[in-house]
């Protein structure tokens, strides 16, 4: 029926063909934590998922909704959940630069590991690429230029190197391209050279003035 409603919203059926798809069955918290990584990505969207195959005692179906105010800060709360964060809120980059979308959320923590997850264009980087190595190179020269220019390498006369910067480090890396090249036999590693230029000089601006203002 055609007409005047207050109703709004878009609802997307899909049912996949197993002529086409070798898996027409998928596995319930593959869909969660999919769902739960598109909503800190997208601040103020909310899915709703009913999933007919689960049911309760009283036959309703397993239910759950998805939310998030926060975005990448609630995303990085949620990475460091097992673990002892050493600051106090994570630090949190939003920009643009060449029209180019950049943002990252990041902290610190008492374990020696780093984790560095990154998208682009909502589309789950496994194998890193360009705004990673923007990421990387901005922390590195940014905390060992803090570092030189406060003496606390010559006090401790010990030699820095990148990876030193990345031990305990959790990190959520988004960005918005236009026209995204992907590399890598699974096409999920970024290629486009103009954004490690942009996330760099964004993650460089807003770290060295968070390091002058703590």
């Amino acid at each position: 029926e055609i007409g005047t409603t207050e109703l709004r919203g878009t609802t997307v059926h899909f049912r996949p063909d197993s002529s086409i798809f070798t898996t027409t069955v998928y596995n319930l918290h593959t869909i969660i934590n999919r769902l739960q990584e598109l909503v800190y990505l997208n601040v103020g969207l909310k899915m709703q998922l009913e999933d007919r195959r689960e049911q309760d005692e009283q036959g309703n179906p397993f239910q759950q909704t998805f939310y998030s105010q926060g975005g990448l800060l609630e995303f990085v709360s949620h990475l460091e959940r097992t673990k002892t964060s050493i600051m106090p809120t994570p630090i949190l980059v939003e920009g643009e630069k060449n029209n180019i979308g950049v943002q990252v959320a990041m902290t610190y923590n008492t374990g020696y590991s780093e984790t560095v997850v990154s998208y682009v264009n909502n589309i789950h980087t496994i194998e890193g690429g360009m705004h990673v190595t923007g990421f990387k190179r901005a922390l590195t020269r940014t905390l060992k230029n803090y570092a030189d220019k406060s003496g606390l390498l010559e006090k401790a006369k010990i030699e820095i190197i990148g990876d030193d910067f990345r031990e305990g480090l959790t990190a959520v890396i988004s960005v918005k391209v236009a026209e995204p090249q992907f590399e890598g036999q699974t096409k999920t590693k970024l290629g486009n050279a103009e954004v490690q230029s942009a996330v760099e000089s964004c993650v460089a601006e807003v770290l060295h003035y968070y390091l002058e203002e703590h």
